[in-house]
């Protein structure tokens, strides 16, 4: 048995409970695209295109190209890229050839469209991964998500529908004023849900420890889902309300924003797994124009503002009433 070195190990810390939320890899300090991981050479996955190499010859009629052609070509790419290691290690490391022999790459997949927002967040049509292809059965293949909205457990699920349906089109060469149109709809539907339904979906942690400082301070500095979660638990002893449930640590809540009230509170949360939401909570003066912003608004931006459509003021319902009957 190996006993391992904990000299290098500088701090562990425990994890809170989490909802499928995305652990990001290994990071480096350097702008190195490789380095070591337990003595073994490593280098994150990167994405190139050959379409600009061959774009004018194909466009001219002197070399063809088709998704078959692609994949061939991409697969003798990285038949390429494994033959140049020997050479490359032994120049950069001085490493023996059948010691640089060992490094290798593999070919993921190759997609038809991509959409590049920032590091570690895109999302890619692809048709073929590792050999098997997935534009049969007249399907344009499947979609490769990382970091997005759609993903993420604070995005309510008909939101998340409705992110991956707009991806799906634009992926598939859907143009601006078809998204534009589709946004509009879902927007429309949106608003006619009840308030309570248009929340941002929270896992509570540490309520207890948070609400033993509230009392000790009398104002103490909290996450805002926690604090909502504290005005839940406020409200609910408040009103005297002994049926529904209090909320306590590792709670899954949906945190509503609030219109000014005279108890000041901007939030509140309630379990999700309440039943019966009591009449005090559903008669509070919920801010809707807010969490629509926050859960559609924001989530479509923070998916598609890399194509600069403008798309919050041109899917802005509000001003449809006033667009009807604007004098010339």
């Amino acid at each position: 048995m190996v006993k391992p070195n904990i000299d290098i190990i500088s701090a562990i810390e425990e994890l809170p409970p989490f909802d499928n939320e995305y652990v990001y890899d290994i990071g480096v300090k350097s702008n190195d695209p490789y380095f070591f991981a337990n003595n073994v050479l490593v280098h994150n996955s990167c994405y190139f295109s050959a379409w600009p190499i061959v774009k004018d010859d194909v466009e001219n009629g002197v070399t063809q190209w088709n998704r078959d052609i692609a994949v061939d070509v991409y697969n003798n790419i990285a038949d390429l890229v494994n033959d140049s290691f020997p050479e490359y290690m032994s120049q950069a490391f001085n490493c023996p050839s059948q010691r640089g022999s060992v490094i290798r790459c593999g070919r993921e997949i190759v997609a038809v469209r991509g959409l590049f927002i920032t590091k570690k967040r895109y999302a890619l049509l692809y048709y073929d991964k590792e050999g098997r292809r997935y534009d049969t059965d007249q399907q344009p293949g499947k979609i490769k998500a990382m970091g997005l909205d759609l993903k993420r457990s604070d995005t309510p699920k008909v939101v998340q529908e409705f992110l991956n349906e707009i991806l799906k089109s634009v992926l598939t060469g859907a143009q601006q004023d078809s998204i534009v149109d589709k946004i509009r709809e879902f927007k429309n539907e949106f608003s006619q849900r009840p308030p309570w339904e248009k929340g941002t979906p929270k896992r509570v942690n540490n309520l207890t420890n948070y609400s033993r400082k509230e009392q000790q301070l009398g104002r103490a500095n909290m996450p805002g889902h926690v604090r909502a979660a504290l005005n839940w638990n406020n409200l609910r002893r408040m009103h005297s309300d002994n049926y529904s449930m209090q909320i306590v640590d590792g709670m899954k809540t949906i945190v509503c924003k609030l219109r000014p009230n005279p108890l000041g509170y901007t939030s509140v949360g309630y379990p999700t797994d309440e039943s019966r939401l009591p009449d005090w909570f559903r008669e509070l003066p919920f801010d809707e124009s807010g969490m629509e912003s926050t859960i559609v608004d924001q989530k479509v931006e923070n998916l598609l503002g890399v194509l600069n459509w403008n798309l919050k003021d041109s899917t802005n319902t509000s001003d449809t009433f006033n667009l009807l009957f604007e004098l010339e």
